[in-house]
C-alpha cells in the first residue's frame, strides 16, 4: 500500500508538469475618432490598420483584447477590415467614424 501511494504521488507530480500549448483566434474592433467627412473616417481607419499591423508582441498586447497572464506569446494580426459607419449625436448632424475590424491569433500555454 506505501509502494502505490509512492507511485500515485509521483505520477501527480510528474503530471502537473506537462503543459500544452494552444492557439486562439479573436477579432476585435477597434475605432476612430468623429469625422465630418466619410473619407477622412476611411483614412483614419487605413491608418488604425497599418499601425496594428506594424506593431510589436508588447504594442498588441495592449491594443488588442488577450488574456491578461504571462502564458500568452506569439500574437498575430491575420487581417484587417476598414469599414465608415455614419452616425448623428443631434439631428442634422451628420458624423463619421471607422470601424477596423482585426483577426488575430495568439498562442497561450495551458498547465495540465
Amino acid at each position: 500500500m506505501k509502494k502505490l501511494t509512492t507511485v500515485a504521488a509521483g505520477l501527480l507530480l510528474t503530471t502537473s508538469a506537462f503543459a500544452a500549448t494552444v492557439t486562439l483566434h479573436r477579432d476585435a474592433n477597434l475605432f476612430s475618432a468623429d469625422y465630418a467627412t466619410k473619407s477622412e473616417a476611411l483614412n483614419a481607419g487605413y491608418d488604425i490598420a497599418e499601425a496594428v499591423t506594424t506593431m510589436d508582441q508588447k504594442q498588441l498586447r495592449k491594443a488588442l483584447p488577450v488574456l491578461s497572464d504571462n502564458t500568452i506569446r506569439n500574437i498575430v494580426v491575420e487581417q484587417t477590415e476598414i469599414k465608415s459607419e455614419e452616425f448623428a449625436y443631434t439631428r442634422g448632424d451628420i458624423q463619421y467614424r471607422a470601424i477596423v475590424n482585426v483577426d488575430y491569433h495568439f498562442d497561450k500555454t495551458q498547465s495540465n
